[in-house]
């Protein structure tokens, strides 16, 4: 409840919505990676929108990293609940932890996401440093669930804007252009599996 409350409090849902959108980009950038392709750098914005600038050698290397995105999100949101409800808190917090840390040394360049990622790791360095076992699982947890809010409200988005502006809609669009299947239903499939995502984290981890 009180990561669905701050995720619809201005400005700090934005502070806090980074995180997705840090596993959001960071999905685009792994998969160009596994797919021989290149990241040239990624930024996070205050507005809790992302950019990942990759480079891919073929048709199925940029069709898989535009879905990966959301993919991505999605997965980390179940991985979570699952190694939370297994007791397992430490390998979500370490977990990302390294990926922050990959993010600032090789890939995130604007000052916003340098600034974002500076604050998020001085603070697992502040739990960490005090042993602060407590602390360490409560912000694990709670970020889980801003992951899991935020998975499915920004493929909600992605899915509105596909119906009122299908040129704008992000990955949606670009796999639109891809593949010539319309974006308002790639914009579905997005926002299908985060559903099936919620859906089952509830009825496995939570009720």
């Amino acid at each position: 409840m009180g990561a669905f409350i701050v995720s619809h409090i201005p400005i700090v849902r934005q502070v806090f919505a980074t995180v997705n959108t840090l596993i959001h980009e960071s999905g685009h950038a792994i998969a160009a990676l596994l797919t021989s392709g290149k990241v040239y750098s990624v930024s996070l914005f205050l507005n809790s929108e992302g950019l990942a600038q990759t480079g891919t050698r073929s048709w199925l290397s940029k069709f898989i990293v535009s879905y990966a995105g959301y993919t991505f999100s999605s997965a980390i949101a179940f991985i979570s609940f699952y190694f939370i409800s297994t007791g397992r808190t430490a390998v979500i917090f370490y977990g990302l932890f390294t990926l922050a840390i990959i993010n600032l040394l090789f890939w995130i360049r604007n000052v916003y996401g340098i600034l974002w990622l500076f604050g998020f790791l001085g603070f697992c360095l502040y739990i960490e440093y005090n042993q602060l076992s407590a602390l360490k699982e409560h912000f694990t947890l709670f970020v889980a669930c801003i992951v899991l809010i935020q998975s499915v409200s920004t493929s909600f988005a992605v899915l509105y804007l596909s119906l009122i502006q299908p040129s704008r809609a992000g990955d949606a669009t670009n796999l639109a252009k891809l593949t010539f299947i319309p974006a308002t239903l790639w914009g579905f499939v997005f926002f299908g599996q985060s559903i099936v995502v919620l859906y089952y984290v509830f009825t496995l981890f939570i009720i």
